[in-house]
This record gives C-alpha cells, sequence and structure tokens, in this order.
C-alpha cells in the first residue's frame, strides 16, 4: 500500500492514526512519534485543535454514534472513509481543548506504563467532557450508550 508517492509529513510527528475498516467499534490511535502505515490507514492532522483532544472527540462514544448512522458502515464494520471522517461535526476550535486533552494524556501515560491499564474511568470523562461539549440531554446521552 505505500508504492504511491505521500508527502513525508503526514508521517512525522503528532498525528491522529485511523484504521479504515473497524469491526465494532471506529479505531483512533494517538501518535507523537514517526511512522510510516499503508492504504489500510488514515492519518489525521490538523493545526486547529489539538491532536490530544481531537484524539478524544474522534475516540467517544459521540463520534461512535454519528458514525454508524451517518458515516459508512460495510456490515458491522466501520468504514472510515474520506468522506465519513471529513463530514463528523466536530466542535468549534476555540472550545476550551485541555481537560479531554489532559485525560488523553494521563491514557497515554497508562498504557505506556502498563499496556494493560484499565482507562475505562478516564474513558467516561472524556464522554462526559464530550457530551457537554454537544449540549447533550440526559434523553440523548441514553440513546447514544444504547449503541
Amino acid at each position: 500500500g505505500l508504492h504511491r508517492s505521500r508527502n513525508e509529513n503526514f508521517f512525522i510527528g503528532e498525528k491522529i492514526v485511523a484504521l479504515r475498516k473497524c469491526p465494532g467499534s471506529p479505531l483512533f490511535s494517538y501518535s507523537d512519534f514517526d511512522c510510516y502505515v499503508s492504504a489500510a490507514f488514515y492519518v489525521i492532522k490538523s493545526d486547529r485543535w489539538d491532536m490530544k483532544f481531537l484524539t478524544g472527540i474522534l475516540c467517544s462514544n459521540v463520534v461512535k454514534f454519528w458514525l454508524k448512522n451517518k458515516g459508512k458502515m460495510q456490515g458491522a464494520n466501520y468504514q472510515l472513509d474520506k468522506e465519513p471522517l471529513s463530514m463528523i461535526p466536530l466542535p468549534d476550535p476555540s472550545v476550551n481543548q485541555g481537560s479531554i486533552s489532559s485525560l488523553v494524556q494521563n491514557i497515554i501515560e497508562g498504557k505506556r506504563e502498563n499496556p494493560n491499564f484499565d482507562s475505562s474511568e478516564l474513558e467516561k470523562k472524556i464522554n462526559a467532557e464530550v457530551y457537554a461539549i454537544y449540549g447533550l440531554d440526559t434523553t440523548d446521552i441514553s440513546i447514544i450508550e444504547e449503541v
């Protein structure tokens, strides 16, 4: 998949790597090291958002729900192509990104120390922050969490 010429900047520095076909749940991973990936992955880079913040948003229940209902599915697999990814309704870049960014950093540190680190409580906090950013009420949240 690397036979086509690509801009090296996509693979250098901070980025989010997304698996294009994901069984069960969409997969987005933060990377702060240089890595080259095949066409089975998308590389997401942005100057508008803190990349850890964006990772938290993309890994949230809100985006999972949106992708399942408005994105592209291949049976039970999420198909993360350019169009559905570019259509995700992301929050305004002026929103306070620090709290989610910090929670994502805590997950990264926990997983670096122990690959079996249980990040579920931190993930719940991220989801709560994302629900607040999008202004969701308890009814909306219960619908999203059923998926």
